[in-house]
């Protein structure tokens, strides 16, 4: 092995004298811990040729590519592995600093240096910069919104557009929308699809499927199709070609990190693809989407077209739907109120995913949802449904009918009273979340929230929490340990009784209890307190051997909580309710 030192440095340095050379030979260190690297003219230093030594004590000559090498270097690194995947001599690997291609050589002489070295040269010198070369210069071009769809005095028209002819209408996000939302795998899937079809020489047309427009006030709001026909702007974009749907507003934060990270796929792709700059007009006119216009038709149709068409994709939630349910009920001659509306409405839906409690539900779930939803069946003496995928929460929030001829007044914001189609739905939603985390920040909500955790106990904990919030939205925090401390008598009683806690019973149970009703007709907190009183009374604990772990490690939590609030206690026989 020939060592790196202060000789054999100085000896490459009068063999490439032309060559900037770079030595790290520190006086005493260890030979993995020295090199020496030689750069390429013309380059940054991330690419270069390096003699050094490993771990295993060999030393051997390396083509180096540093730094943010997949991508400046990604497409060079695949065109050069390309080229020599036929040699014995050359390793490929990626290491801790970036990719390398290793010389099998061991070199124990400074002739043998000198050989492998010029050999590394001699073969890619020429390659990387007939390569480079090759990385196209790109002409920006504007696709012009100059465009129109013909009109045919249909409700609902059909055409077969292709991808640029699309490009050229007024296009529109509306802002019943759901955000721009694609994940990496359904970015690399079409494009990958899209790569394959353009760069065969094929003159077929290649169908993305459906998009649905809606045309009004001269432009086209897009009902389906947002997530293609953004993701593909996106790479024309890369590619040199823009267009007036990147314009659009983007709506929140996380759709900007969604473009911001699709972009980046869109760029590696790119890169690695460079052929991919000969098909620009083939993206834009052999790329075909069948097209459903609604031609000036009203919002309700093209929020039906919206929620039937979504729903057999990636799902609709609950909120997606709501939003553009109630958007649709504001005039249309409002659009700042409109758009006012869904702005709010997404930053509630983006603050309360990044601000999740420990039960990692959004806060806006767990208010409409886990709470409201709940309170308002059992007010009617209903059962809840807490089935998953059935828009049970959207349905319970829809506008609710009314007689034409005598519009609704009123309005007081309480959590039972109809949903008003429209910006009263966005004012309710505002105050009930608002009034959720003032909620969560008395004394008597973190006791039990971090108290009953874990299983079924959280079961009982949202049921618990529900009745206590609307005692809390009619009285606030008058009185509100007491509060907490006969509800929890009441409601656990079934953990205390029952030998299986299943989900349904335990909700079903709090709406049979009446409480909310009890909280509802009463004008004073001590009008609840006093009937909530007397239902404890008649309740009575199993002895304590008939308990099973279960039920007494429940009422050792319910024990556990009294004691916390006791100071906050007024009536004097609460404080033992739970003992």
């Amino acid at each position: 092995m020939l060592y790196i030192n202060d000789w054999s440095a100085n000896q490459l340095k009068n063999k490439y004298n032309n060559l900037d050379i770079y030595v790290k030979c520190p006086y005493g260190s260890w030979q993995t811990k020295r090199y020496i690297q030689i750069f390429l003219d013309g380059y940054d230093h991330d690419l270069h040729y390096e003699y050094r030594i490993d771990r295993q004590w060999n030393g051997r000559v390396e083509l180096h590519f540093e730094g943010n090498w997949e991508t400046k270097y990604g497409v060079l690194i695949d065109r050069l592995m390309n080229n020599t995947q036929n040699s014995d001599e050359l390793y490929w690997s990626e290491w801790d600093y970036g990719y390398r291609c290793q010389h099998s050589k061991k070199i124990n002489t400074i002739d043998e240096l000198f050989e492998t070295m010029s050999y590394m040269m001699d073969l890619f010198n020429k390659q990387i910069d007939s390569l480079s070369s090759e990385i196209p210069s790109i002409e920006p071009q504007i696709i012009e919104c100059d465009g129109m769809l013909p009109q045919q005095n249909n409700k609902v028209d059909i055409f077969e557009k292709k991808f640029g002819d699309i490009l050229r209408l007024p296009l529109s996000i509306p802002n019943y929308q759901r955000i721009y939302c694609w994940e990496e795998r359904n970015v690399k899937c079409l494009l990958n699809d899209v790569y394959e079809h353009i760069c065969n020489k094929t003159t077929t047309q290649y169908r993305l499927g459906t998009i649905i427009l809606h045309f009004h006030d001269g432009k086209y709001d897009i009902i389906d199709g947002q997530q293609r026909l953004v993701t593909l702007a996106l790479l024309l974009s890369e590619i040199g070609v823009r267009s007036q749907l990147l314009s659009e507003r983007i709506a929140t934060q996380r759709s900007i990190e969604y473009v911001a990270y699709n972009k980046y796929l869109i760029h590696e792709f790119v890169q690695r693809h460079l052929n991919i700059h000969d098909g620009v007009e083939k993206l834009k006119n052999m790329l075909e989407f069948s097209v459903i216009v609604l031609q000036n038709t009203s919002i309700d149709l093209a929020y039906t077209f919206f929620s039937n068409q979504n729903s057999r994709g990636v799902a609709l939630t609950d909120y997606d739907l709501l939003k553009a349910h109630h958007l649709r009920y504001i005039p249309s001659t409002c659009e700042q109120q409109s758009r006012h509306a869904a702005e709010k409405w997404n930053k509630m839906i983006e603050c309360g995913r990044n601000n999740s409690d420990l039960t990692m539900q959004p806060d806006y779930v767990r208010t409409l949802d886990t709470y409201i939803y709940r309170l308002r069946k059992w007010m009617r003496k209903k059962d809840c449904d807490d089935s998953v995928g059935n828009y049970r929460v959207k349905c319970e929030y829809e506008s609710a009918p009314i007689v034409e001829e005598i519009p609704p007044f009123g309005e007081k914001f309480y959590f039972n009273e109809p949903i008003q189609g429209g910006a009263h739905f966005f004012a309710y939603v505002e105050q009930h979340v608002q009034k959720y985390h003032e909620f969560t920040k008395t004394e008597e909500y973190k006791s039990l929230h971090n108290t009953i955790v874990g299983g079924s106990n959280q079961w009982y904990r949202d049921i618990i929490e529900s009745v206590l919030f609307c005692y809390y939205l009619k009285f606030g925090s008058f009185y509100l340990s007491d509060a907490l401390i006969v509800i929890m008598r009441i409601l656990l009683q079934h953990r205390y009784t029952s030998t299986r806690a299943l989900k349904a019973s335990v909700v079903q149970y709090a709406g049979n209890s009446e409480l909310v009703l009890i909280i509802d007709q009463a004008t004073s907190p001590t009008f609840f307190l006093a009937e909530a009183r007397n239902i404890a009374k008649e309740l009575s604990y199993p002895s304590r051997q008939n308990m099973s772990p279960i039920m007494r490690a429940m009422r050792m939590k319910a024990s556990n909580i009294s004691k916390k609030l006791e100071n906050n206690i007024v009536v004097e026989s609460f404080k033992n309710l739970n003992r």
